[in-house]
Order: C-alpha cells, then sequence, then structure tokens
C-alpha cells in the first residue's frame, strides 16, 4: 500500500487535501480510484489508514489510527563529506532506507567538490524530494532532515552521546573494537553520530581536530570502502545490532 507524508496532523475522519505532487502521483502514476486505500503520515509521524475520497481533487479520509514504528530505536546522524558527481544523493537515498535521521553534508580538505550556500540552497529542494520518496518507499514513520554544508569546526554542536568517525589509518592498524564496543554501549533512545570522508579521506589534521573534540576512530573491517559504501554498511551494521540481534 503507497505511503504519503502529509505536512500537517491528521484528524480520524476528517478529510483533508493532500499535496498536488501526490495527488498527481495517486492519480495518475498509481493509477488509484475513488474508494482506495493509502497510508498517510503526519507531522507527529503518526500512520493513518486512509480512503481515498476524490482521486481528482485529492481529498483523503482517515479510517484507522495504525500502530506501527518502522523506526530505528536509536537516533543516527551521519555527517558525510561531499563526494564526487550524484554519489552524496544515491547514499542520501541509500541512508534513508537504512533508517537514517539527520544528515549533515561536510566540506573538508579533500573535498573536490564544493558547495557555496546558494549552490547547496538551489540543491535543497531535489535532496529533500528524493528523502521524501525514499521514506514512502521503505516505509518509515518519519523523513530524516539534511542540514547546509558544515565544516569540521561547525560540527561540535552536533555532537551526540556517541560519536565516531570511520578512518583508514585504523583499519590498517587492525584496531577493529571501537565500534563493536560502541553499539554493545547503544540502548533504546540513545543518540549516535558517525563521520564518513570523501575519496581522499580526512586529512591527518582534520582527525587530530575531531579526537580532540571527543569523536574517537573506528574501522569498518580489513578493506578499504570507496565513501558511498562506507556509510551505507555503517548503517547496515547499526540496523543489524538494533533490529537482528534480539
Amino acid at each position: 500500500m503507497q505511503k504519503y507524508f502529509i505536512n500537517e496532523n491528521i484528524e480520524l475522519n476528517k478529510s483533508f487535501k493532500i499535496e498536488s505532487s501526490d495527488q498527481h502521483h495517486i492519480e495518475k502514476v498509481m493509477r488509484n480510484k475513488n474508494g482506495d486505500q493509502i497510508i498517510c503520515v503526519d507531522l507527529k509521524h503518526i500512520q493513518y489508514l486512509c480512503l481515498i475520497e476524490n482521486v481528482q481533487e485529492g481529498t483523503i479520509l482517515p479510517i484507522e489510527k495504525l500502530d506501527i514504528n518502522n523506526e530505528l530505536d536509536v537516533e543516527v546522524t551521519l555527517v558525510y563529506a561531499l563526494p564526487k558527481g550524484d554519489k552524496f544523493e544515491f547514499v542520501l537515498q541509500k541512508a534513508c532506507e537504512l533508517g537514517v535521521h539527520h544528515i549533515i553534508p561536510l566540506s573538508s580538505k579533500r573535498c573536490v567538490v564544493k558547495l557555496t550556500k546558494d549552490k547547496f540552497n538551489k540543491k535543497l529542494p531535489r535532496y529533500q524530494k528524493i528523502l521524501k520518496e525514499a521514506s514512502e518507499q521503505s516505509g518509515r514513520n518519519r523523513i530524516p532532515s539534511i542540514e547546509e554544508v558544515k565544516t569540521i569546526k561547525e560540527l561540535k554542536p552536533y555532537l551526540k552521546d556517541y560519536n565516531l568517525v570511520a578512518y583508514e589509518e585504523t583499519a590498517k592498524q587492525h584496531e577493529h573494537g571501537e565500534l563493536f564496543h560502541t553499539l554493545q554501549q547503544l540502548k533504546a533512545g540513545d543518540q549516535l553520530l558517525i563521520i564518513i570522508g570523501c575519496e581522499g579521506g580526512f586529512d591527518e589534521s582534520e582527525i587530530q581536530e575531531l579526537n580532540e573534540m571527543g569523536v574517537k576512530c573506528c574501522s569498518l573491517g580489513n578493506r578499504i570502502l570507496r565513501s558511498e559504501t562506507a556509510p551505507l554498511y555503517l548503517m547496515s551494521v547499526i540496523g543489524y545490532s538494533r533490529e537482528l540481534t534480539k
């Protein structure tokens, strides 16, 4: 059953109008008819079973509140240094499917891509559309938020209960315990921040700066992963540890 996110709080048995883009998707893409059922998620992240009252007008009637929560029980923030090409959009989509809560694009010394505030703001609607569609497809209760591009110096206010940076030198030294111990300590409601570099990784001075903030280096195993693979590997490991080992 198709899911849509609504920019208001839903009340049972009180009709509302869905956004025009969603109305177009319902009528032209899904080819739904009056009386068909969809799921809508409101601003409180609550899911409702709804009837399509008028497909042409986009009028929707919520008929049942659903007790469904498809979110990770820990809040994960992904800080991702800007990669080349369309890799950032790919990671946005897949990290969303894997349960990330917040995304912070990072500008680091070795980033080839340099996004000014104006350039980022022009791309932001597309990024938000990718996150919305990925959230709908994967059955989530919320759409991840995305911040403006930050530098390492600007990350301090965003630090969480646990903070990790994936660093290839840690892997080369076969120090694989930090990620495991962090996952062992996590409990429901905790917040975790993970930092991933671009293709060239992080400069040693950047790692030192992060360490001074309290961010710990971790290995992602014996192999060196591509910049677009590392965040998805890490999100998968977190999901496995929180949902499939209990």
